[in-house]
C-alpha cells in the first residue's frame, strides 16, 4: 500500500527526496520515502510558508496522490477545542464533520457524482489512529467544523458551533471530500491547540505554536505507527464509493 501524509501547522517538511508531483490543478511539492518496505509521499498541506487555509490547492494536493496511486491518507491538522472537557494539548479523531467554508469541493464538474459522506473517514484508518493516539495521551472523538479563515472565529460564533459540533478549525474540507471522491482512505489525526473564542482570556498564536511544538514528536510518532499497522491490502469499502455515487 502506498500512503499519504498531509502535514498540518508545524509539519513543512521531512526527512525524504523533495520531488515535484504533477496533478490537473498544478504542480505540487512533496517528499518521498520508504518505511516498513512502504512508498510515503509527504505533502506540506500549507506549503513551506504557511499559505492560509483559505488558499491551500486542496484539489492538486488529492489529485497529486490519487495519481501516483495513494490508497491512504492520513492528516495532521490543528483544532480549537469548543468544550472544557477537550483540554488543550490532547488528541482529537474527528469521526463527522461541517463544512461551512463554501470552498469548492469536488473534482466533478461535468457530471453529477452524488458521492455519499455518511462514513466521511476510513474506518480502518481512524481506528488505528485512535489506538495509538491513546497511547500518547487522551484522546477524542466527535464533530469537526470547519470554517474559511484566515480570521479566527467570535464569540458569537462558537457559542452556537458548540451547539453541534466539539472542535473547530479551517482544513479538514474539502480536503476529506475530495479523498472521498477519489476513493482514497482518508483519516484525520488533529491536535488540540487552543480553547475557542470566548472560553480563555485571549487566544495567542505563539502559545498555539508552542503546543504543537511540544505534541510534534508524539503526532509523529503516532503517524509511524499507524503507517506499520495499516493492512497491506484494504479492508474497507472506501474505494467503492465513488462509483456507487455516479449517475
Amino acid at each position: 500500500m502506498k500512503i499519504g501524509i498531509i502535514g498540518g501547522t508545524g509539519f513543512y517538511e521531512i526527512d525524504g527526496n523533495e520531488i515535484e508531483l504533477d496533478s490537473d490543478y498544478g504542480k505540487v511539492t512533496a517528499f518521498s520515502f520508504e518505511k516498513y518496505s512502504r512508498k510515503i509521499i509527504f505533502i506540506p498541506r500549507h506549503g513551506k510558508k504557511h499559505k492560509p487555509a483559505h488558499v491551500v490547492n486542496y484539489h492538486a494536493n488529492i489529485d497529486a496522490l490519487n495519481k501516483v496511486g495513494v490508497e491512504a491518507i492520513i492528516a495532521i491538522n490543528t483544532v480549537g477545542s469548543m468544550r472544557k472537557s477537550m483540554e488543550v494539548g490532547s488528541f482529537f479523531i474527528p469521526d463527522d464533520f461541517i463544512d461551512l467554508t463554501g470552498r469548492k469541493s469536488t473534482f466533478h464538474d461535468e457530471k453529477a457524482v452524488h458521492v455519499d459522506m455518511s462514513v466521511p473517514f476510513c474506518p480502518v484508518v481512524r481506528k488505528i489512529l485512535i489506538e495509538e493516539a491513546g497511547k500518547k495521551g487522551r484522546v477524542h472523538e466527535g464533530v469537526y467544523v470547519v470554517t474559511n479563515g484566515p480570521r479566527l472565529e467570535t464569540k458569537a460564533e462558537i457559542n452556537m458551533f458548540k451547539k453541534f459540533a466539539h472542535v473547530v478549525g479551517m482544513t479538514l474540507s474539502p480536503e476529506v471530500v475530495l479523498a472521498r471522491e477519489a476513493g482514497i482512505c482518508y483519516a484525520s489525526i488533529c491536535l488540540i491547540s487552543n480553547y475557542a473564542a470566548g472560553m480563555q482570556e485571549r487566544l495567542d498564536v505563539e502559545e498555539i505554536k508552542r503546543i504543537y511544538n511540544e505534541r510534534k514528536r508524539d503526532i509523529l510518532h503516532i503517524v509511524d505507527e499507524c503507517i506499520k499497522k495499516l493492512p497491506e491490502k484494504r479492508e474497507c469499502e472506501c474505494r467503492n464509493v465513488p462509483e456507487r455515487g455516479k449517475i
